[in-house]
């Protein structure tokens, strides 16, 4: 294979999206409008830290909004993609697609 024609450059990976649990947490959030904690560590099957630090690195980035509201007493924390994130993981997957096609 000749690769001298391709444009591999890996500084046009987005560094947020190269961690697997930060790519996991924005597909997961990609097929949903708003998601709760719960389900989402569920989905992406990660400890309550390490989710909560890859949430706190998506929000810090503009690519997750974080809403916290409290129910009979308990804090609840829902979470969805933002304009910016859902643009940020559709780059990566075009970026991949053209990788691999």
């Amino acid at each position: 294979m000749n690769t001298k024609y391709l444009d591999l450059d890996h500084k046009l990976v987005d560094k947020l999206l190269a961690n697997r649990l930060r790519l996991a947490i924005l597909a997961a959030m990609y097929h949903s409008d708003e998601t709760d904690f719960t389900s989402l560590r569920n989905a992406v099957k990660a400890t309550d830290g390490n989710l909560s630090v890859q949430l706190r690195h998506l929000r810090e980035a503009g690519f997750i909004i974080v809403n916290k509201t409290s129910v009979d007493g308990r804090e609840q924390t829902y979470m969805a993609l933002s304009d910016k994130g859902r643009m940020a993981l559709l780059n990566w997957k075009r970026l991949m697609q053209q990788w691999f096609d």
